[in-house]
């Protein structure tokens, strides 16, 4: 697919392994070659004061070490080698609106909660605490929290033997698989999305102790009634 999608996330494998981290993995069972990975480390140490970039390769493909996926330098250069489309493959990197329009078709990202009504952090134990069924969405980011077009969503399967940790786990290998076929769907039909409908659902944050023993609680009872 000569689309140019470029990946950004926060990798600490060697540079030449970066290619088979588990999004590219689902990248290329999707038929999508990356134009290239924007990445910083997880130690703030280890990252340029400035992009360092390493290619094109001979696959043609880039490497750009950052600090800042803000960063105005790279802003500059994706719209240079005129990215199509960026993928965040997740983490809490607050993403601002120059990069986001850096690329013609924007930056998806994954959430764990159903959108426009499950926004914000603890999503899993909120949706359980609600009365939710556990969803995984693929949305177009904005600079807002989780108001971005849904491309994709998909409730999480659950297991009688299931609790918060495995269920987050489950999430995880299906947002990289979501992300990839959203990233098909967008790059060979050009669909952005549907849009949120205003004042719909609420954020979420971090749910205090006492919160999360409940919402554990109702797993259980909702596990072992399930047929």
């Amino acid at each position: 697919m000569p689309a140019r999608l470029f990946v950004l996330g926060t990798f600490d494998q060697a540079e030449t392994a970066l290619y088979d981290v588990d999004l590219m993995r689902c990248l290329h069972e999707a038929g999508i070659t990356p134009a290239g990975v924007v990445y910083k480390r997880s130690r703030p140490a280890e990252n340029p004061d400035r992009p360092v970039e390493n290619g094109p390769g001979p696959d043609g493909r880039h490497l750009i070490h950052v600090h800042d996926f803000n960063a105005t330098d790279l802003v500059q250069r994706l719209g240079e080698l005129s990215a199509d489309l960026l993928i965040y493959a997740g983490g809490r990197d607050l993403l601002r609106g120059p990069l986001l329009a850096s690329a013609r078709l924007g930056c998806i990202g994954g959430h764990y909660g159903r959108l426009p009504e499950m926004r914000g952090m603890g999503t899993p134990e909120w949706s359980v605490l609600i009365g939710q069924a556990p969803t995984v969405a693929v949305q177009r980011m904005t600079p807002g929290v989780d108001v971005g077009d849904v491309v994709m969503q998909a409730r999480v399967p659950l297991l009688s033997t299931d609790n918060f940790a495995s269920i987050r786990e489950r999430s995880y290998y299906l947002t990289k698989t979501m992300l990839a076929l959203a990233a098909r769907r967008m790059l060979l039909d050009d669909v952005a999305g549907t849009p949120q409908a205003p004042g719909v659902g609420r954020q979420y944050y971090r749910l205090h102790p006492a919160l999360h023993l409940r919402a554990e609680r109702k797993l259980t009872r909702m596990l072992s009634a399930a047929p």
